[in-house]
Parts: C-alpha cells; structure tokens; sequence
C-alpha cells in the first residue's frame, strides 16, 4: 500500500493518472481506496479545484477491460464500495456502465466509476 500511496497521493487527494500510468489490478484499487480513507479527510477523491464533474481520476487497466473513477466521487461511496470488496460482491453495470458491486446491483451513490470498454 505504502508504494501505491507515494506514487498516487498528493496531499489530501490522489493524483490524476494516465493509461501508461494506471492501476492494473483490483487488489492495487482497493489498497489506493483504503490508502485514501486512512492518508485523508477530504471528501471526494480528487481536487475540487483542479476538476468537477465527469472528469476521470483513477484508471484501472485489466487485460483488455478498463476502468474509471471520476474526480467527484466521494468518500462515503468509497467506504460502501471497499466494504462491498471485502465480501468479494461481482461488480455490476448499469446501462450508462456505472459500476456497482451493491449485492442487489443497486446504484451506490456518489460512486462514480465506469466501465471503458
């Protein structure tokens, strides 16, 4: 987790990424997730200031499929969503492919994270 928190936390947030310079396994985004909750008190994951709304933060590359967390999604939906990890739920997509991994499939609020392709 330690590499992982210097590599993508700066200050309160973490940093933009790239495609060259992403996550590429779930295990990688959970530990930067539980990182960010214990490193910050900040409400969203990304700098306000810098960028709002559908503006991409966190990438996530696995294989062929790819991810992404939007600069506003917020740490109460974080904390739902690790705790979701922590019983292995299946990550659900909505027809807009906004991830879930709710056991019912349900939205979770505030979770801002999408299937690329």
């Amino acid at each position: 987790m330690k590499e992982l928190l210097e590599k993508y936390l700066i200050g309160q947030y973490i940093a933009p990424m790239t495609w060259n310079n992403c996550l590429t396994s779930r295990k990688d985004l959970v530990l930067l997730l539980k990182g960010w909750l214990q490193m910050s008190r900040a409400e969203t994951i990304g700098n306000p200031h810098e960028n709002i709304g559908v503006a991409p933060l966190i990438r996530l590359e696995v294989g062929d499929r790819r991810w992404e967390l939007n600069h506003d999604t917020k740490r109460q939906a974080v904390e739902i969503f690790l705790i979701n990890e922590k019983n292995k739920n299946n990550w659900t997509y909505s027809t807009t492919n906004r991830v879930s991994n709710d056991l019912n499939g349900e939205h979770i609020a505030n979770l801002q994270m999408y299937k690329v392709n």
